[in-house]
């Protein structure tokens, strides 16, 4: 019989590493509520031209790395590659700016690529990101920069810096893609195949490629931070001096496009230093046209996202993975198949009372059942048998210290109580 094997590129969770994803996850998102975000949950599935028309045709991601078929309706579908064009495209749908100036969302969840295999690089992945929508202020840029610094601080994550970029406005965009496409045309051989497409597609995707000798072509080029308007210039050394005021350390990044198109002005990414190749943890920017170009009004807009695989990566790296609550409380033990309505009903009681417990229904010795509490991590075990029932009572065991100790059957709940807090 054929032996069915998960899908390459993606990963299953097994405890205690999936308790330590969901513990690491709680972390993140009680930090982001501390900021006023509120959580917007958006389908897996969406429209195949979301992406193409808000994260770019000439990006990796829509060239190369989305999921795309055809549903029954004959409608192009993707399994969502990244999280903010679904954000704003309910945003608009919904008319959410006619409800609240000011909107604050957060989400979670998988996210779909198709790319080569890696460490930090899985092509069904997890990400956590924030979304402010309705601030144009430098203020706002700096906070969710903070936001990313205190989510990996918090973390106890150290080895870690941060590259600070902007691309300016549309016109800054288009007045340095003429100067770059003039630049790269003498050269234009030397390229890789998909670079050369870019060049006359969106030259500035070269700032995003992985070839080496691409991104050594890329690295002599002039600095997207000298092509900046007034305004734009501002904006970029405000946000700069924000973060100086707050003791957060950065380095002002020439080149720093990011991979998706929608970015305008501001663009930062958290690096780790120890993750070779994909070493972004927590990465974003500011968005000011996608509303509007998403049928929506002109409204300023930014955000980041995080990974949650590099994240983790991260922590085992510098050894600082949370230690998670491993095992139950109680574990039930009876005598004979005589007692089992009775242990049965006794820790249906428990559970409900907030007490977590086992009981094993494979009719075992008491011997063997006590080395499955011990092997669950039991902190309790209750024995019942024939005499315990007669009386109405319970033989607790302390799994720790082999104490043992007779409990009415209705004290029971709060003797545990008192005893777990030991």
């Amino acid at each position: 019989m054929e032996v069915y094997q998960r899908l390459r590129g993606t990963k299953d969770y097994f405890p205690p590493q999936s308790e330590i994803f969901r513990e690491v996850e709680s972390r993140i998102v009680n930090i982001i509520k501390l900021f006023g975000f509120r959580e917007i949950i958006n389908p897996t599935l969406e429209r195949k031209e979301l992406f193409t028309r808000s994260v770019g045709e000439s990006t990796d991601i829509v060239e190369k790395e989305m999921f795309t078929f055809v549903d029954k309706g004959g409608r192009e579908v993707v399994l969502r590659p990244e999280g903010t064009a679904p954000v704003v495209r309910a945003y608009v749908e919904e008319k959410i700016y006619k409800k609240e100036s000011v909107s604050r969302f957060f989400y979670r969840g998988a996210f779909f690529r198709y790319e080569r295999p890696q460490a930090g690089r899985e092509r069904e992945f997890h990400q956590i990101g924030v979304e402010v929508l309705g601030y144009a202020h430098p203020f706002i840029d700096a906070e969710i920069i903070i936001l990313g610094d205190l989510i990996l601080k918090s973390l106890g994550l150290q080895n870690y810096s941060l590259e600070l970029g902007s691309v300016g406005c549309f016109k800054d965009r288009e007045k340095f893609r003429n100067f770059i496409r003039k630049e790269l045309a003498q050269i234009q051989e030397e390229l890789c195949a998909d670079c050369q497409r870019r060049v006359v597609k969106n030259p500035l995707r070269i700032f995003d490629c992985k070839v080496e000798k691409c991104k050594k072509i890329a690295s002599k080029l002039p600095s997207l931070l000298d092509a900046l308007c007034e305004r734009c210039g501002k904006h970029f050394e405000t946000v700069s001096e924000i973060l100086n005021s707050m003791g957060v350390k950065h380095h002002q990044h020439p080149h720093l496009v990011r991979g998706i198109d929608y970015y305008t002005s501001i663009t930062f990414e958290f690096q780790h230093k120890s993750l070779g190749a994909q070493n972004t943890l927590l990465a974003g920017g500011r968005y000011d046209q996608l509303v509007e170009e998403m049928g929506g009004p002109s409204i300023p807009a930014c955000g980041f996202a995080l990974g949650m695989e590099r994240i983790l990566l991260a922590l085992e790296e510098e050894g600082k993975l949370p230690e998670v609550k491993d095992g139950i409380e109680v574990f039930v033990c009876y005598i004979s198949e005589k007692e089992l309505p009775y242990a049965f009903s006794l820790l249906t009681a428990l559970r409900k009372e907030g007490i977590s417990g086992e009981m094993d229904y494979t009719r075992k010795s008491i011997k063997s059942q006590l080395k499955r509490a011990d092997k669950r991590k039991a902190k309790l075990s209750l024995i019942l048998g024939e005499e315990e029932v007669k009386k109405g009572e319970v033989t607790v065991r302390d799994m720790r210290s082999g104490e043992q100790f007779a409990v009415k059957k209705d004290e029971v709940v709060n003797f545990l109580r008192e005893r777990l807090k030991k």
